[in-house]
């Protein structure tokens, strides 16, 4: 059984040539590529060293052997991701704005894992692992793959599995009240909840960063709050801890944030204390962040402890 399991959609992504294109008229866009938060999470877990699996689905089309290929090479089990042969796999298309910005177009409710249940056997595979990692964006992808997360979450906490979150706001996902009520109760229930401080102040409604990390933890035992270029840091009852970013030239966002929670819960897998996991996050992140594609940034350990140990 894997160490870390995690739940959530497998995709391939569409990403636009240039900056400031739409999808209000005709652009070169490029890809496919891997893609998905908990997917790309999974990937670069892997690739620290820790056995790590994924539950999904993908459809029986060359966008889900991609997917497949690339996370199977890197050593994470893909063997509770199903096959649809009625369903494409989900597909996400990017534009980016020069102020950093991104705006999603999504082929996700319909498509394999928007149609996702949880079933016997892959509840059996999750309880045996010490950690489950959702993401927001699983949750607002369809209601069936939010109800097999929040599924998951509750037999976690059942079987003592700690939980990690990522909150991962898409406001083009947005859907229902259901869905809405399924995220406030994962993110009662979370063990770790790594957040930005935009999404912090999304989901807490506080305006300064120290309340909102406060008011989580009253029920998660840790907070980790990102921001970008600048410190992050870890919050723990009484105590708050600044870990200083790494320095990088950024040529795509996307996916960083999720190789930073992959490196950030393999390092803590790995008997890492916090702190040091954190900057084996910021350093997943500032890899992650110079390459293009959004598991294309997903770096080895050995390519991390140069940056973090330098």
């Amino acid at each position: 059984m894997p160490e870390i399991v995690t739940i959530g959609e497998i995709l391939v992504e569409i990403m636009a040539e240039k900056k400031e294109q739409t999808f209000l008229q005709p652009g070169v866009f490029c890809g496919p590529f891997p893609s998905g938060a908990p997917a790309i999470f999974a990937d670069q877990a892997a690739r620290m060293g820790v056995s790590c699996g994924m539950i999904s689905r993908v459809g029986e089309d060359d966008f889900g052997r991609l997917n497949l290929r690339r996370l199977r090479e890197d050593g994470v089990d893909v063997s509770h991701v199903s096959v649809d042969s009625k369903r494409l796999t989900g597909i996400a298309f990017v534009t980016y704005r020069e102020d950093g910005s991104r705006t999603f177009l999504y082929h996700f409710k319909d498509s394999a894992v928007g149609r996702f249940s949880l079933q016997e056997t892959d509840e059996e595979y999750l309880i045996g692992a010490k950690y489950l990692h959702i993401m927001g964006c699983t949750l607002l992808a369809s209601p069936q793959l939010a109800q097999a997360a929040a599924r998951g979450v509750e037999l976690a906490v059942r079987h003592g599995v700690r939980v990690s979150f990522d909150p991962n706001i898409r406001p083009e996902l947005i859907h229902s009240e259901e869905t809405r009520q399924i995220f406030e109760t994962i993110l009662r229930q979370a063990d770790l909840i790594l957040t930005g401080v935009e999404e912090l102040q999304q989901i807490t409604g506080c305006g300064n960063t120290e309340e909102g990390a406060a008011q989580l933890l009253e029920t998660a035992e840790m907070v980790i709050v990102k921001n970008g270029s600048r410190d992050t840091v870890l919050y723990r009852p009484g105590s708050r801890i600044p870990v200083a970013s790494f320095p990088a030239k950024e040529v795509d966002p996307t996916g960083a944030g999720d190789c930073f929670d992959g490196a950030f819960i393999a390092a803590l897998a790995l008997g890492y204390e916090p702190e040091e996991a954190v900057r084996f996050g910021c350093g997943a992140g500032a890899l992650a962040v110079q390459q293009r594609g959004p598991m294309e940034g997903a770096a080895w350990k050995k390519e991390i402890e140069a940056l973090v140990y330098a």
